[in-house]
């Protein structure tokens, strides 16, 4: 038996089985981008009717460590960045961290990367970065839960990907973890393809793919433990509804890849949270409006103190499709989820609504319509937000938390929204929020915008009173452009857990990025 070189060694030990899977779901996201990208000319028509394409150079990247806790207790970390080249050697993305070994499944934190990248020569570069973000589960030490990452990677270059050894610091600030260590990085290269989100032309040629995907279902799952127990040791019976998003991309034939994410809404496991990659095939058996398929998926879960150990998650299931217009389509599908390190098992049974994002359309007007159209205007915002949360124990405390949003419009000012929400400041560290829902926005002037949203969704942990996890927020907001594509957002609201004590006016800020991507034709 051959021995393993030093990058091999230092990479089995930083990621758990998730990073072979995960590495391969990358390569597949963004393989169908890519192979359009070839398909054009060396160079390429850059305005495609009179909508110009723009392109910015992305990388996704899947890191490992392990991470030093109090009383020498040890925690595999991994991470998950999408990082867009924003001007030079200067990149910023979002990003998520959770725990992958160890003993604190559950434990996720999303947030914002800056980073930058000097390459030396074709084959040898250096990296170095700050990830701030809040979160926690999994009753660990993390205070309020600020993190801050800073680290520094040494990187070698290969076609489409690059990899190497990076050195981190994992510090919670107001908690009782901080960290250095050593872990491995495999980054792969990409692009973001857009057109300006106050667009004004003909049909296009289908080239701006925005973030990738082409299909985003809403999933409600109810899950039945078998031989599962909580973190305390006590049998699991109750079932778990849990709500959440899958967002897919078509790779080759019947072959599809994407992520997923969903958290308790009921059962009593408030602050459950998944974060998962996913793959599968699906084969039409009616022409295209019925069609069956398989998946799986791996990836991190926990919290609610459900028994995950360490965190890994592990997923398979079949099911089928029905689409009820080239747009819409519902689905259903049974399977099995597993903890492979901890005390978790289920049965599951889903249901979905499916909503194809290439289908060519103008509006909603269009609905059923398959001729082709103008580029759909997406937005991505991150801020920050701020409410006096009612505590389990009586209390109700000021908290804080990070906000990640992605919307896509369905109408010139009508939209579809998926947000994530963690805590970071308040003393409720491990508070995270999902919602969905849908979005309306009116001009009042060519820089600002007013715009209203309903939302839905599960949210727990922290020590918040959610009782269940079914959670509502409300909010409007004001909306001024600071160049053609970024923007500032203001905004007031209510956020209310259909159970428990949670009731409270919630404002927040954000910074919105906004962008215009392609249907097919």
């Amino acid at each position: 038996m051959r021995p393993i070189c030093l990058p091999e060694r230092v990479a089995a030990r930083a990621f758990p089985p998730l990073a072979p899977i995960a590495f391969a779901c990358s390569l597949a996201l963004q393989l169908s981008p890519a192979r359009a990208q070839n398909a054009l000319s060396v160079e390429p028509d850059t305005t495609a009717g009179s909508v110009p394409l723009r392109v910015l150079d992305a990388r996704v990247r899947l890191g490992g460590e392990r991470v030093r806790l109090p009383g020498r207790e040890n925690m595999g970390l991994a991470g998950l960045t999408e990082l867009l080249n924003v001007g030079g050697e200067w990149w910023v993305g979002p990003g998520v961290y959770g725990a992958a070994t160890g003993h604190r499944g559950g434990l996720f934190v999303p947030g914002v990367e800056g980073a930058w990248s000097h390459p030396f020569n074709d084959w040898l570069a250096v990296d170095t970065g700050v990830f701030a973000g809040g979160g926690g589960g999994a009753a660990a030490p993390v205070g309020g839960g600020l993190m801050l990452r800073p680290h520094v990677d040494l990187v070698f270059r290969f076609p489409g990907f690059y990899t190497g050894p990076t050195f981190s610091k994992v510090w919670f600030t107001s908690g009782q973890i901080n960290s250095n260590q050593f872990g491995w990085m495999l980054n792969v290269d990409s692009s973001f393809r857009y057109r300006p989100a106050d667009f004004h032309g003909t049909a296009t040629d289908g080239s701006a793919t925005g973030l990738g995907f082409d299909h985003v279902d809403a999933t409600v799952t109810m899950a039945r433990p078998r031989n599962s127990t909580s973190t305390a040791g006590t049998p699991m019976t109750q079932r778990i509804g849990l709500v959440g998003l899958r967002a897919e991309r078509s790779v080759d034939g019947p072959f599809w890849a994407g992520i997923e994410a969903a958290g308790a809404g009921s059962g009593g496991v408030a602050g459950y949270a998944e974060v998962l990659g996913t793959a599968g095939l699906r084969f039409p058996v009616v022409g295209d409006r019925l069609s069956l398929g398989v998946r799986g998926a791996v990836g991190l879960g926990g919290g609610g103190a459900i028994d995950t150990g360490g965190g890994l998650l592990v997923k398979a299931s079949a099911g089928m499709t029905l689409r009820l217009t080239d747009t819409l389509g519902i689905g259903a599908e049974l399977g099995l989820v597993d903890a492979p390190d901890g005390h978790y098992k289920a049965e599951t049974a889903a249901v979905s609504l499916n909503w194809a994002l290439d289908v060519p359309q103008r509006d909603l007007s269009d609905w059923f319509n398959t001729r082709p159209g103008t580029p759909t205007r997406m937005e991505f915002g991150t801020g920050v937000e701020r409410y006096r949360a009612a505590r389990k124990d009586g209390r109700t405390e000021a908290l804080e938390a990070v906000v990640l949003q992605v919307n896509r419009f369905v109408a010139p000012d009508v939209y579809l929204t998926g947000q994530a929400h963690s805590a970071f400041a308040g003393g409720a560290g491990a508070y995270s929020v999902g919602l969905f829902g849908i979005g309306a926005q009116m001009p009042v002037s060519q820089r600002v915008r007013l715009g209203a949203e309903a939302l839905a969704g599960a949210a727990g942990g922290g020590g918040v009173d959610t009782q269940g996890g079914a959670v509502l927020q409300a909010r409007a907001y004001a909306d001024v452009a600071l160049t053609d594509s970024l923007s500032l957002r203001v905004a007031a609201g209510k956020i209310k857990s259909v159970h428990g004590g949670l009731d409270a006016p919630v404002v927040d800020a954000a910074l919105v990025f906004s962008f215009g991507v392609d249907h097919k034709h």
